[in-house]
């Protein structure tokens, strides 16, 4: 166990649908870092097809129209997913929410998967809209409580788009402490600039006290020639066992 490491990426791809050009650059590029856990949110079902290995997705609610395939969040693992929990409890619904149990290089690792809502988030069922931030709020609040009843001594990783710089650039105060309180003990490993990028990721990791970063790097969101893939950059942690 000793030296072994898992590398785990996260990427918002912007809706890309796979057969886009900037659905399979992006695919292409996490391919070849050869992940052992991989997290999309505003993804499609299929999206990792390339890659083999095991999908699983959630549609999560609706802040706009959608296409029939679109998914908040897709997880993938080179191993099969066990335990799957697509909806956490009432409160994570506001957003996008996926957890399993895969095996990597350092044993069973419960992944949760989040798309938590950005700041103007409100299903489009409502009228009128949601407040701002009240969205997330509700999810971090239903996330804090899932988190805390959490199997212990199983590790957990928990990654997607948080929809929040850490630490706070801009925003909510309150959301930003209840994105603290809901983690509870897991670490927040991808805040402030992110290596190769050299900017503030909003797509986040944390760790349960039984895992540490090893590297942290962030991936180029713009193609060859300077086009941009997504509104975010993907971001890649390898990850080793305290």
């Amino acid at each position: 166990m000793n030296g072994t490491t898992s590398l785990f990426v996260t990427w918002n791809i912007e809706r890309r649908c796979p057969s886009s050009r900037q659905a399979r650059t992006m695919i292409e590029r996490i391919a070849a870092l050869s992940p052992d856990v991989v997290c999309l949110t505003e993804a499609f079902e299929g999206s990792t097809a390339e890659l083999g290995g095991f999908e699983i997705s959630v549609t999560g609610v609706f802040w706009s129209r959608e296409a029939a395939l679109e998914r908040k969040v897709v997880l993938w693992s080179r191993n099969p997913w066990t335990d799957v929990d697509p909806l956490g409890n009432q409160e994570l619904q506001t957003g996008g929410f996926i957890a399993a149990i895969t095996t990597t290089p350092l044993g069973d690792i419960r992944v949760l998967g989040v798309c938590i809502p950005y700041h103007l988030a409100s299903p489009m069922s409502v009228a009128p809209r949601c407040p701002a931030w009240s969205q997330q709020l509700l999810y971090l609040s239903g996330l804090r409580r899932l988190i805390a009843s959490r199997t212990a001594g199983l590790p957990m990783v928990v990654l997607g788009d948080y929809n929040q710089f850490v630490p706070r650039i801009w925003g909510s105060k309150a959301a930003s402490l209840a994105l603290s309180d809901a983690l509870n003990d897991l670490s927040v490993c991808t805040g402030g600039k992110i290596e190769v990028v050299n900017r503030p990721a909003i797509d986040h990791m944390a760790l349960s006290p039984e895992l540490r970063p090893f590297s942290v790097n962030g991936i180029d969101e713009h193609d060859a020639n300077g086009r941009k893939l997504s509104d975010h950059f993907g971001v890649a942690v390898r990850v080793r066992a305290c």
